[in-house]
């Protein structure tokens, strides 16, 4: 696939992330080609000077790596060992703001520089400013280390340009998680749900006005036309239909709500009209929904401390029986076999995202 009809199909990224994964293997001396070609990249495509690779890709080489050292929170420990500054001009028109607020700001405006997956959206209230990150054109339940790594480096690009321990009043994950959350609660240094309708980061007033000791209104004012042309240029499309639909149901199935009409209504289409625009990409509501729900088992299954009535429920089955037989069908044995074993199958990663 040509860079030309990537960006035609699904959002990129200039690959900080992956770039970051890749180093951190190599410092470890794991083979870097085995995950580079499961995820449908190349070292050629993360040494150009300013590549455009697949957000989607990007998403997929933080699980593979994730899953090869064992380490379930790859993406926070990740974030920790990066370097803010080689997130390039994102990072340098934020630092040169005069508070933490107004770093806030240009990082949501110029945030698909970097990444047209993500859409930070600011809202402003007395008590301060809620961030809520939006993740089109790639599944948010297949970028659990993409959408931790984010995060985590963004508190720390900005605690670096500040000088301060610079910290939210609350931290949301989309997706669920029962492990490690003393971890991240120590790293954010704010209470962290999972789980949430969103991810989002919150602040205070008072963290708002912090200064940054980086603060340059001289290269702020060179920067900014920059920055608008790049982020002109990086406007692409919202990504697939497909991908909206998952999106919609990862959020519906814990409440036992994915019915179509309700994720139809959510995309402000008919179920008649979502039921057409999916036969135009080739799949099916249906299809989609028994997908998701195989891909989210299979990654729900190896977190052993998340039980499978919790997983069932999860799903949005209305108890473990239905969601045995529907593993069942998807694998071959039952989950409580499965969990017990070495190697589960690799997440389902649909090539038309």
């Amino acid at each position: 696939m040509t860079e030309e009809t990537i960006r035609q199909v699904l959002p990129t990224t200039t690959g900080f992330a992956a770039k970051q994964a890749v180093a951190f293997l190599r410092r470890r001396d794991v083979a870097i080609a085995p995950f580079l070609r499961r995820a449908g990249l190349s070292e050629h495509d993360l040494s150009k000077r300013s590549p455009h690779i697949s957000a989607a890709a990007q998403s997929k080489l933080l699980e593979y790596a994730a899953e090869a050292l064992n380490d379930n929170i790859f993406g926070l420990h990740l974030a920790q060992q990066s370097n803010p500054r080689e997130v390039g001009l994102l990072f340098y028109v934020s630092s040169a703001a005069m508070t933490v607020g107004e770093a806030l700001a240009l990082f949501g405006r110029y945030c698909r520089i970097v990444n047209e997956a993500a859409r930070p959206k600011l809202t402003r209230s007395p008590e301060g400013v809620v961030v809520q990150v939006q993740f089109v054109g790639v599944p948010r339940h297949l970028a659990r280390q993409n959408a931790e790594f984010g995060t985590a480096a963004t508190i720390k690009g900005l605690r670096e340009i500040a000088g301060r321990n610079i910290h939210p009043t609350q931290v949301t994950f989309a997706h669920p998680r029962n492990s490690h959350l003393r971890e991240f609660e120590r790293f954010f240094g704010c209470p962290v749900e999972f789980g949430g309708l969103m991810d989002q980061l919150s602040f205070s007033s008072e963290t708002l006005t912090v200064p940054l000791l980086t603060e340059d209104r001289h290269l702020l004012e060179t920067l900014q036309p920059i920055c608008d042309e790049a982020a002109k240029q990086r406007n692409t499309a919202k990504g697939t239909l497909r991908a909206s639909v998952e999106d919609e149901l990862h959020k519906l199935l814990p409440h036992g709500k994915a019915r179509r009409e309700t994720v139809a209504r959510r995309l402000a289409m008919s179920a008649r009209t979502l039921s057409r625009r999916l036969a135009d990409e080739g799949t099916s509501y249906d299809g989609i929904v028994d997908e998701l729900r195989r891909s989210l088992a299979l990654q729900y299954v190896k977190e052993r401390s998340i039980s499978l009535s919790q997983i069932a429920w999860l799903l949005g089955y209305e108890g473990s029986t239905s969601f045995n037989h529907a593993f069942v069908r998807w694998t071959g044995r039952s989950p409580s076999i499965a969990r017990n074993e070495k190697q589960i199958p690799d997440h389902h990663f649909d090539a038309s995202l």
